[in-house]
């Protein structure tokens, strides 16, 4: 990069002026190869300590439910440490202008929209997210921003609810700071006591969601406390399809994550990404007129199933291709897996339900490599809150090496256990230190699975087997990864005490397995024996990632049994 641009770029981040002819527009990647680093605007890093304060009492960093000062010129000051740990796209939380204060709690997360075009004035400005967007693409990275299609922030809410009148028991929201009701039209029409704004049925007029089992509850009702759009209108449709236009053309994103994807009706997402419209079309027509033939949209659904179970994989499988086959989202995160992991690697359950889910994930998911991946986030606990150290080393290993898109959770590279703690000193929860050492031991070893990742296909393409798997108790599980004749094994034991155990490999007799992993301890590599079987032996809470090398190495994973761990 040139000085004059570094210069330029500066001025940007600290609030000086655009840059003339930012790389905002560049081709999709391919997704598979990404690995995704997810930050909380707010409590990332303060670029521009200036827009803090916005004057209305929301601005308290010893407050968690206010606004701490992370912004948009923060982010992109900060890519430098994003490439050292090995990621190759940003997902940040919504930009947009939000309602900052509820009366209780504060809009600092980006969920509440009152303007879904506009930048929120506590990030910084539409110059800083094009600035932000140019600096990504420049330096190889993509950018992803998390939509909500669902519903606006909290300014209404019922005492009472009668379904036959929209304005019985309606209340506006005491204490709503900026407004008292979004500014964008048609949004802005959200008093049913007014006819002419009751007929626009821009809102479902109802209460709060109370029976999460109820589908018309799930997706007309206000889910925590939130308005909740009628999105089967097409006037709401339509607006919505406009609004995200915008981010996609003035600041070049390449990716979107759908918020509360299964409080919607996916014929109403189909419409918002693939309407032809030839005036106001659909997200991915519009993506591919920027020349992103690969533009990503994933949704997020809060569905987990128990273990040997996939009604909830088969229901979010839904959201990616409908019932008429045809396409909805492009992927749907992966719930049931991060539920596996967390079961497995944090709280001690068998490494059979792991070892199941994986079979599970393969049969039921059509694109199983392109379903964003994760041990923790935002709206879930810290694995640290429940997990150890070692355990979350188990998880992120397992997350790098099996089939998706692995997305970290910004902290998780710092050993955070607070849900929402901040990266810089004077954010909340921060213990008034900056976070960004790359000397972290976790820092260190999160890179290292990155780069083993990203530097072999066979983790980004290939089919796991899973080969053993301990079915009582913390234990012992290994799985083979599969791609283009090469053959990976990963072995992980989750119990305290030395495990071992004899196991089909499908791999030719002689087979040499090679160490690959140098962050652990290293462990004694198994030898395929006359029998096409190894035996793996792990010390207590060990792992081992070792790959097939040699003359004598020739895949077959085609002649294992899946392992029968409960019946189907």
């Amino acid at each position: 990069m040139n000085t004059l641009l570094t210069a330029l770029l500066l001025a940007v981040v600290a609030g000086n002026h655009p840059v003339p002819d930012p790389l905002l527009h560049v081709a999709s990647p391919d997704w598979r190869d990404q690995v995704i680093y997810f930050a909380l605007i707010d409590r990332f890093d303060d670029g521009d300590p200036s827009n803090n304060d916005q004057g209305a009492g929301v601005y308290d960093p010893d407050d968690h439910r206010r606004y701490s000062g992370g912004d948009l010129a923060g982010l992109a000051r900060r890519l430098d440490y994003l490439q050292a740990l090995g990621a190759t796209a940003l997902w940040i939380t919504p930009p947009v202008a939000n309602q900052w204060w509820n009366g209780r709690y504060g809009g600092y997360h980006g969920y509440w929209a009152r303007d879904f075009t506009a930048v929120d004035p506590h990030y910084g400005s539409l110059d800083d997210y094009r600035a932000l967007s140019d600096r990504l693409h420049r330096a190889g990275m993509y950018l992803v921003q998390d939509v909500v299609f669902n519903h606006t922030g909290d300014y209404f809410g019922y005492d009472g609810h009668d379904p036959t009148d929209p304005a019985a028991g309606w209340r506006p929201t005491p204490g709503s700071v900026p407004v008292t009701a979004p500014t964008q039209w048609p949004f802005s029409l959200n008093d049913p006591r007014d006819p002419a704004q009751r007929q626009a049925n821009i809102y479902h007029w109802t209460p709060e969601l109370a029976d999460h089992g109820d589908r018309d509850q799930e997706l007309h009702h206000q889910l925590m406390g939130l308005d909740d759009l009628a999105t089967g209108n097409a006037v709401v449709r339509r607006a919505l399809r406009r609004s995200y236009a915008h981010w996609i053309t003035e600041v070049g994103v390449d990716a979107f994550r759908v918020d509360t994807a299964l409080h919607m009706a996916p014929d109403d997402l189909r419409d918002l990404f693939h309407n032809d419209d030839a005036d106001v079309p659909g997200l991915q027509a519009v993506a591919r007129a920027t020349g992103r033939e690969g533009f990503m949209a994933f949704g997020e659904g809060f569905a987990i199933d128990p273990p040997f179970g996939e009604a909830q994989a088969r229901r979010i499988e839904g959201y990616v291709t409908d019932a008429q086959g045809r396409p909805v989202l492009d992927a749907m995160i992966n719930f049931p897996l991060y539920g596996a992991l967390n079961d497995v690697f944090a709280r001690g359950s068998p490494p059979a339900e792991l070892a199941d889910r994986i079979q599970r994930m393969m049969r039921v998911h059509a694109d199983p490599h392109r379903m964003p991946t994760f041990v923790d986030n935002h709206d879930v606990d810290r694995f640290l809150a429940h997990g150890d150290e070692t355990g979350l080393r188990q998880a992120l290993l397992a997350l790098m090496t099996l089939p998706g898109i692995p997305v970290v959770y910004y902290g998780t590279e710092q050993g955070f256990d607070q849900r929402r703690a901040s990266m810089f000193a004077a954010g909340w929860g921060s213990g008034g230190r900056d976070h960004f050492d790359t000397a972290h031991p976790m820092f260190g070893y999160t890179a290292a699975l990155i780069a083993l990742r990203l530097g072999n296909r066979a983790f980004t393409r290939g089919t796991p087997w899973p080969l053993h798997a301990d079915s009582r108790g913390p234990g012992l599980l290994v799985w083979r990864m599969d791609h283009a004749g090469e053959a990976w094994l990963v072995a992980i034991n989750t119990a305290d005490s030395e495990r071992a155990a004899r196991m089909p490999s499908g791999l030719a007799p002689g087979t040499v397995l090679e160490a690959r992993l140098d962050v652990l301890p290293p462990s004694d590599a198994p030898t395929v024996d006359a029998q096409g079987a190894l035996e793996v032996v792990l010390p207590p809470r060990g792992s081992a990632v070792w790959q097939a090398r040699g003359d004598a190495h020739a895949p077959a994973a085609q002649a294992l049994e899946p392992l029968r761990l409960a019946p189907r």
